[in-house]
């Protein structure tokens, strides 16, 4: 009979505690141990994702923001019964140093990689400090490069087909102003034998990402937009992918945009669930908006749905997106483009929610404290992957 309510008790917690929203689980494991563990224990956590998963369908976002050099994650309402709007229910706690047990805040990253619920942060210091963040768990790996620091490196987060995973470093310095001083290095992290290794080009790649551009993790792989260094009209774009099982770039992927973007229109990659891609294109003149969703994506081989979301954005905000990260709703067919207000001198945090219906909202997020660091958001779904911090 004690076996059978100790059952009981367990299943009552965890029904209290599925409910929680991430923004408020934290608080509530630091006030008991049992709760603490019961949450941190793989059945529970898997339990989690589908619930969170069940409220993306019902508008309930959960998402990873940068903003001020700093991460957050938030709960993000979107109500479309009536009208569309937005809401930030909170913080769930920002990245700390753990190393060393000093618990540091760490205000200093300057970009942020999400791959299925694991975060990659690069921070501001001259090494170039990385860390490996699970915000369910609270646990950190902080990674030294190998060797220096690069103003134009790219860095990404992945796994291999064995679940394996791995930190992608790539540096392309297509400025240098002779062929012999151009830098072109592929690194690769593993955290199986927590060590860094060079892989081999067989030849420099005709094709660049700027380092502006941040890559997108699918399935493991990362995905980048990239431009072709050959040709002299700036307007053959397409998508590449790194592929972490093979540990190589694959050929390049088609967009399906037509025309192609010139060097100064905006495009921006998100993805769209588990298995989808999203692509939002704005031409700077005409200030059009196209979103388009992909219909199959693997690291050789992409098709395109038809377009998802087409907007004249002129008429709604009269300019360019200046770096127009976002996120869609395919349910509803909606899409929140984060960015700066142009109108503020681009000193304020704004959100769009943009319908296919002429529906259009503006969100003010207020007065940012960095003025050189954009809001970068990406959807979050919990990962009961455990990465610890090496001691």
């Amino acid at each position: 009979m004690a076996i059978m309510m100790s059952d009981l008790l367990r299943d009552l917690v965890e029904e209290v505690l599925i409910r929680v929203p991430l923004t408020s689980l934290r608080a509530v494991r630091l006030t008991c141990k049992k709760w603490n563990d019961v949450c941190k224990d793989g059945s529970f956590i898997k339990k989690h994702i589908v619930e969170a998963k069940k409220k993306q369908v019902m508008n309930e976002f959960e998402i990873i923001m940068m903003t001020d050099l700093k991460v957050y994650l938030m709960t993000v309402d979107l109500h479309s019964n009536v009208d569309p709007s937005m809401t930030l229910k909170g913080t769930l706690f920002s990245l700390k140093d753990d190393a060393n047990h000093h618990h540091h805040q760490v205000d200093d990253i300057v970009r942020v990689f999400y791959c299925d619920g694991l975060l990659l942060c690069i921070t501001r210091d001259l090494n170039s400090r990385l860390v490996v963040w699970n915000p369910y768990f609270g646990e950190t790996r902080w990674i030294q490069p190998r060797d220096r620091y690069h103003i134009f490196e790219n860095y990404a987060l992945g796994y291999d087909e064995k679940k394996k995973y791995k930190i992608f470093r790539f540096v392309d310095d297509s400025y240098a102003y002779r062929e012999e001083e151009r830098i072109c290095e592929l690194e690769l992290y593993s955290f199986e034998s927590d060590s860094w290794k060079v892989v081999l080009l067989t030849v420099p790649p005709e094709w660049e990402i700027d380092y502006h551009h941040r890559g997108v993790s699918l399935k493991g792989n990362t995905y980048w937009y990239a431009t072709n260094k050959n040709d002299k009209n700036d307007d053959v774009v397409f998508l590449i992918c790194f592929d972490f099982t093979t540990e190589r770039f694959g050929a390049p992927l088609p967009l399906p945009f037509n025309p192609c973007p010139t060097w100064d229109d905006i495009v921006s990659l998100s993805s769209a669930g588990e298995d989808q891609l999203a692509v939002l294109f704005q031409n700077v003149h005409t200030l059009r908006m196209e979103i388009w969703v992909t219909s199959k994506v693997e690291p050789t081989e992409i098709s395109w749905n038809k377009l998802f979301l087409a907007v004249d954005m002129r008429q709604l905000i009269g300019f360019a997106f200046l770096s127009g990260t976002f996120f869609i709703d395919k349910k509803k067919n909606f899409a929140v483009v984060f960015d700066r207000d142009v109108g503020a001198s681009y000193t304020r945090g704004i959100a769009y929610i943009i319908g296919n219906n002429g529906y259009f909202e503006k969100v003010d997020f207020g007065e940012a404290a960095n003025q050189d660091c954009y809001p970068l958001v990406s959807s979050y779904v919990p990962s009961t992957e455990q990465i610890t911090q090496l001691t």
